[in-house]
């Protein structure tokens, strides 16, 4: 060999082995931030107490929390293990001499309330999980109520890697049916695979269910939305998190209730601020979660949010087609990673 092709071959050997040394540095590195990520969550998961956070907006509730509150006082759960944080936010009416008086009643149970000026629950939600002290959270509205099991229950099958879905039920006030939202999960119960994709609907929806605190911490509830920042929120949520789903089975009877309202999303009049404008802010909450999410899974779900999302625009156009030009335009304004704009063909 040559001297000229020794000293290559040597060169060659040399930057072979730098990059390698190069490699295995980035890759001890990586250790490193993933050690601290683990050891910062592990500390973070010991600032929390054992049990559940319950976490309850009320704007001028006067007239209906009185049964939220029975349910409340009806769990079979220690009140040693949860809390329940009350959130008024808004103008104040007689929900706060009520829920004094509640407090006296059951001086066992660990009640704490904040008042905010600023109204809407979603600014709420975001004072409550700031106050709140236990592993897990969940979310009550004050027009709504639990199981007498709800909180035991849930508390039972929560896990810091787990999001816990209890029955979603719509409650007929005037014939006192409860039905299932979500038929189909009456059939599985578990631990169950793709469950943001298979009951969507219920992965979304912000009650019925607990989520792990150190991870409701490190994401918020968008205030400047006028309507759907449930379906942001958990778009976000689930786009940061590996989480696994677990359904408590139903036999079990651990029902969240919520009363049938003229109020609800699916019963608002139709506009194009509501139909079309609201929902493209939504979208740009799930543009970003889409972007960010790395789990297959979380990608396909936020997805199925975008089609929920895009139905009002489509409902919208059924009703008004000579917008469509314009509807159009204002969702090229956004420039989506993902839209379904099939749905707005017809």
């Amino acid at each position: 060999m040559s001297i000229k092709h020794s000293i290559l071959s040597h060169s060659n050997q040399f930057n072979h082995y730098k990059e390698e040394t190069k490699k295995a540095k980035r890759e001890n590195d990586n250790l490193k931030k993933e050690n601290k990520k683990l050891k910062e969550e592990i500390k973070t998961l010991n600032q929390f107490k054992e049990g559940i956070s319950v976490i309850i907006p009320t704007y001028k509730g006067e007239n209906h929390i009185n049964t939220l509150l029975e349910s409340l006082e009806s769990q079979t759960l220690n009140p040693e293990s949860y809390e329940l944080i009350f959130i008024f936010n808004g103008e104040l009416d007689s929900t706060i001499d009520i829920l004094s008086e509640f407090i006296k009643k059951y001086p066992k149970l660990n009640v704490t309330f904040h008042f905010t000026p600023n109204p809407g629950a979603a600014n709420a939600r975001n004072i409550g999980m700031e106050l709140s002290k236990r592993e897990f959270i969940t979310f009550v509205d004050d027009d709504d109520f639990i199981s007498p099991n709800y909180l035991e229950k849930l508390l039972e099958y929560s896990k810091p890697n787990r999001i816990t879905m209890a029955n979603f039920m719509n409650y007929n006030i005037n014939t006192k049916e409860a039905k299932s939202t979500v038929p189909s999960s009456e059939k599985e119960y578990g631990i169950i695979k793709n469950a943001p994709v298979k009951f969507m609907s219920q992965a979304a929806v912000t009650v019925a269910k607990t989520i792990p605190t150190y991870a409701a911490k490190r994401v918020q509830f968008n205030t400047k939305l006028n309507s759907g920042e449930d379906v942001s929120f958990y778009g976000n949520l689930y786009s940061k998190f590996d989480f696994e789903f677990y359904f408590i089975k139903k036999e079990e009877e651990v029902n969240y209730y919520r009363i049938q309202r003229e109020t609800s999303v699916s019963q608002q009049e139709m506009t194009y601020q509501f139909n079309v404008l609201d929902r493209l802010k939504v979208m740009d909450d799930l543009n970003e979660s889409h972007k960010a999410a790395e789990n297959k899974k979380v990608k396909k779900y936020i997805e199925m949010c975008f089609q929920g999302q895009t139905g009002f625009l489509q409902r919208y156009l059924e009703k008004n087609p000579e917008d469509k030009d314009k509807v159009m335009k204002e969702v090229e304004k956004h420039e989506f990673e993902y839209f379904p704009y099939f749905l707005l063909e017809n």
